[in-house]
């Protein structure tokens, strides 16, 4: 525990731990003190000036923000001094002048504190002469079609600014000008192929409507729209998001209307504008033989159960850990294969070098870090707001070029003093080139070096964690459904069409009895397929997840959501037996054969309009041809 001193706020004593700023304590205290600028996560601005109070003591008003306790300090806010509360209205007062009276086309209307802090603070009437027509100022267009900013609504505060250098690193924002005539703008237009990560941190600091999502605007209302909290499972960070949807009643149509992260900030494109997805082509029941059933467990466990078939189940890196375990349970009983198409990268590097994930709080104890491989930025946004200090890349350098890496190779790599941290992913490399990788790293870990195996999948250190001992070799099983040994194949999400064309998919399916695929979606997969079966995405499932957050729960509260963990379950108790799990090693040579982009990073983001649309605008002209 740290040093503790006494304060008095409004007439009560209260002891508090002595660095921490007088608001961070009245905010722990229960105390409100309103505030535009502050955010726990960013510097002290004191833009706003909102959040004044009477310090007794010196006899003055100061900014509770940036004004550290001491001992002894006597603190009285707008509750019990009427000197702040006057101060108060008149800073809302400015505010207010020349901000547009435009509430009812707002976006941020029902969740801005400007209006909020208007209604319990401030002043109920215009007092300074200045009509709407003197209201204007300059607007700035960011060139972009997924952000938006209203100069006559900013106050500000330089959250967005701060956010974007801070956290993102993108430094895709700057402040124009001075005084009233300040503005946001990007420092690189059009906004959507400059530096900027379209995040969407800054829309949601944003304490009004200044900046606002294009996807979202005029669609509905905040107050509209139920609300769950649960993990994005996009990328193996595993950071809590807010998704906010309609039921499908007078209020909203029944869809996912945007996503939000918490007050952590921990987003990235992948989710805010990602969210599309969710609404997109969706299987939300199982289909057999072209048909809707409504149980199906009892189909799936005859089909597995039949004597004399071979089964085979690949896995994937986006499945909720209670999945995986009923899968490698009905495996065990029926003496089936498992694999996973990530036994071609991922699980070839990490027999070679160990896979023990780190967690976002031990990435912060680095200052040192070697990335080697693909862009980090690109695979897993949100693991780059926490790389801070000396950074060396061995590899591809897009994005990852706001880190300002020292740009090595393999050999120069060798030659680093320890400690650190290695972040190396292993679906960027193949055959010599793994190998000599691995030999690196295996020897600078020696040194001191901390290695951390960055997958793509939300999920894959559950795989490693659960299967690791019990996969097949991906192309192996491809063998032996070519070859008619394994009769029935069932295929969670589409990972493996990112491993094989869909030619050699058809040709398997061909050679099958049965063709079961899980998937959330009615198209890519699931249209060759003898039976669809519904796959749960984020919002709509209770399943953990083994994440650079720790092991995180998703939550199940989107009301059309498949209930897949219950019928794995119920696949497993009807499944009975203990074959064991078989296993096969070599077969034909895979290689991943998507690109990892930051608007394109899997077989679910690639079906949002959203990240497709900034994707295509972020190709190079000869890529756009090619595509």
């Amino acid at each position: 525990m740290g040093e503790k001193v006494r304060i008095v706020i409004d007439d009560v004593e209260y002891e508090v731990e002595k660095g921490k700023t007088v608001l961070q304590v009245a905010l722990e205290k229960g105390i409100e003190i309103p505030y535009f600028c502050y955010h726990p996560r960013l510097s002290i601005a004191g833009a706003c000036r909102m959040c004044v109070v009477y310090w007794e003591n010196i006899g003055r008003l100061v900014i509770s923000c940036n004004t550290p306790v001491q001992e002894g300090m006597v603190i009285r806010t707008h509750r019990t001094s009427k000197v702040v509360e006057e101060n108060q209205k008149y800073l809302l007062q400015a505010l207010m002048t020349r901000h547009p009276l435009d509430c009812p086309i707002c976006d941020k209307a029902g969740e801005c504190d400007l209006q909020n802090y208007g209604a319990i603070y401030g002043p109920q009437k215009q007092i300074v002469p200045v009509s709407a027509l003197e209201k204007e100022r300059e607007e700035h267009n960011w060139q972009s079609d997924f952000l938006e900013y209203y100069s006559n609504r900013c106050v500000v505060c330089y959250r967005c600014t701060r956010a974007c250098d801070e956290i993102v690193g993108a430094h895709a924002l700057y402040v124009e000008s001075r005084g009233f005539h300040s503005n946001i703008v990007p420092t690189v237009r059009p906004m959507d192929t400059s530096s900027c990560e379209m995040c969407g941190i800054c829309v949601h600091v944003c304490p009004v409507g200044a900046i606002i999502s294009k996807p979202f605007k005029f669609w509905s209302r905040s107050w509209l729209l139920e609300k769950g909290l649960t993990r994005c499972n996009l990328c193996p960070v595993g950071c809590e998001i807010q998704i906010e949807y309609g039921v499908g009643d007078w209020r909203s149509k029944r869809k996912v209307y945007r996503t939000k992260p918490t007050e952590d900030l921990n987003v990235c494109a992948k989710a805010f504008f990602g969210y599309d997805s969710l609404n997109r082509e969706r299987l939300l029941k199982p289909v057999v033989y072209g048909r809707e059933e409504g149980d199906v467990a009892g189909l799936i466990s005859s089909i597995i159960s039949s004597e004399g078939e071979v089964t085979a189940f690949v896995l994937s890196g986006y499945l909720p850990n209670e999945v995986i375990d009923s899968v490698l349970k009905i495996a065990e009983a029926s003496g089936s294969y498992v694999t996973a198409p990530q036994t071609v990268d991922f699980f070839k590097m990490a027999k070679k070098l160990g896979c023990e994930p780190l967690t976002i709080e031990e990435v912060k104890g680095y200052d040192r870090f070697l990335l080697i491989g693909d862009d980090i930025t690109s695979t897993a946004p949100v693991l780059t707001y926490y790389i801070r200090g000396k950074v060396y890349k061995v590899g591809k350098t897009v994005r990852d070029s706001k880190l300002n890496p020292e740009l090595i190779d393999l050999s120069s790599a060798k030659r680093l003093e320890g400690p650190g941290l290695i972040i190396l992913t292993p679906h960027y490399f193949g055959g010599e080139e793994a190998e000599e990788v691995a030999e690196t790293v295996k020897e600078m870990s020696e040194r001191g070096w901390r290695v951390l195996l960055l997958p793509r999948e939300g999920n894959l250190y559950g795989v490693y964690k659960r299967a690791k001992d019990l996969l097949s070799d991906i192309g192996a099983v491809v063998e032996k459904v070519l070859s008619g040994e394994i009769r029935n194949l069932f295929v969670f999400g589409e990972d493996i069409a990112e491993y094989l064309d869909r030619d050699t998919l058809v040709e398997m399916r061909e050679k099958l009895d049965h063709f079961i695929v899980a998937s959330p979606f009615k198209d890519g997969l699931s249209e060759i397929a003898n039976v669809s079966i519904p796959m749960s995405l984020m919002g709509e499932n209770e399943g953990t997840y083994d994440t650079l957050m720790g092991e995180v729960r998703g939550r199940r509260f989107l009301p059309w959501a498949f209930d897949d963990l219950l019928l794995w379950r119920s696949v497993a108790e009807r499944v009975t037996g203990s074959k064991g799990v078989r296993k096969a090693e070599g077969g034909r040579e895979l290689k991943l054969r998507s690109e990892v982009h930051l608007y394109r990073s899997n077989w679910i983001t690639e079906r949002s309009e959203n990240l497709t649309k900034l994707y295509e605008k972020n190709l190079q002209p000869e890529e756009r041809r090619i595509n």
